[in-house]
């Protein structure tokens, strides 16, 4: 679990346009997305845990929020583009696996860490999936 904390930033992306369709969000908010999400954006997760207890803060140029969770409870919360979800938090081996639902959608996002490069594979219920690579800093 040592391996995900810190303080990591957006590298690279694949496929993450078509992601953000398959779970739902919408042309006109993609444009936004990428802006405050995407490659060149400089978002970061500071990531800090204790035990089975975590701490998620996601910095982006549009804000920062600060998510908290305990591993294998199910909280309510909200997706970086305010809609509402139900996530739980487990770990699979080195995996911090994530399962949101929300109306209409679902992803299960699983990040893996090799050195200082944090992989986020995000897969919508569809079969839609994009990689994501943050680097330590």
């Amino acid at each position: 679990m040592a391996q995900f904390t810190g303080k990591w930033e957006i590298e690279c992306s694949e496929n993450f346009g078509e992601y953000m369709s398959a779970i739902g969000i919408g042309a006109d908010k993609q444009a936004e997305a990428q802006k405050f999400l995407g490659d060149n954006s400089k978002l970061t997760y500071d990531i800090s845990n204790s035990g089975n207890d975590w701490v998620l803060k996601i910095a982006t140029s549009a804000g920062e929020r600060e998510v908290k969770f305990t591993l294998g409870t199910e909280f309510d919360t909200a997706t970086l583009d305010g809609r509402p979800v139900k996530s739980v938090y487990t770990m699979d081996g080195d995996s911090l696996i994530e399962k949101q639902t929300g109306a209409g959608f679902e992803t299960t996002n699983k990040r893996t860490v090799s050195g200082n490069t944090m992989t986020m594979v995000m897969t919508a219920g569809n079969g839609v999936s994009c990689t994501r690579k943050y680097k330590k800093l």
